[in-house]
């Protein structure tokens, strides 16, 4: 008998689930109030991975008319502790998965921060294919968030 290994839920799994449910149903205080407590939840864990989820999740409630500048808001907030929390413990996923987010919300200088966080955490790991990984991940997310178009002087 073949069994299947399934991953658990994480604990705010079923609140994001639920705001989905009520986002689209057009229930803006129930969705509003699922993410809060998918955010509860992901901030009771020690790790960054949860709030990365859950700032991504208040992106899904800007979609209610009304709603997108407290969303993006709601992100940000989630997205920076996020980043405080990689950094933290070192994690060179969790600050490059921050500056990615940062990027899609167009904060330039966000991603140019988490770039340099990662930069000294790569360096101070002393893991030379680390170090390697960053700058190229570094250029990529440059490129696409960061540099500016001489022409248009657009990002």
């Amino acid at each position: 008998m073949i069994t299947e290994t399934t991953r658990p839920l994480e604990p705010w799994t079923a609140h994001l689930e639920a705001m989905d449910v009520a986002i689209a149903a057009n229930n803006a205080s129930a969705a509003v109030l699922a993410w809060r407590h998918a955010y509860a939840a992901a901030l009771d864990q020690p790790g960054w991975r949860g709030l990365v989820e859950v700032a991504g999740a208040a992106l899904r409630i800007g979609t209610i008319p009304g709603f997108k500048k407290a969303a993006e808001s709601r992100a940000r907030e989630s997205y920076w502790t996020a980043l405080f929390r990689a950094r933290r413990q070192g994690s060179l996923n969790g600050v490059l998965d921050t500056a990615e987010a940062f990027g899609t919300l167009g904060d330039r200088v966000m991603v140019e921060q988490c770039i340099r966080i990662a930069e000294r955490l790569a360096v101070l790991t002393g893991d030379a294919d680390a170090a390697d990984r960053v700058r190229g991940l570094a250029a990529d997310l440059a490129q696409r968030y960061v540099e500016v178009d001489p022409t248009t002087r657009r990002p």
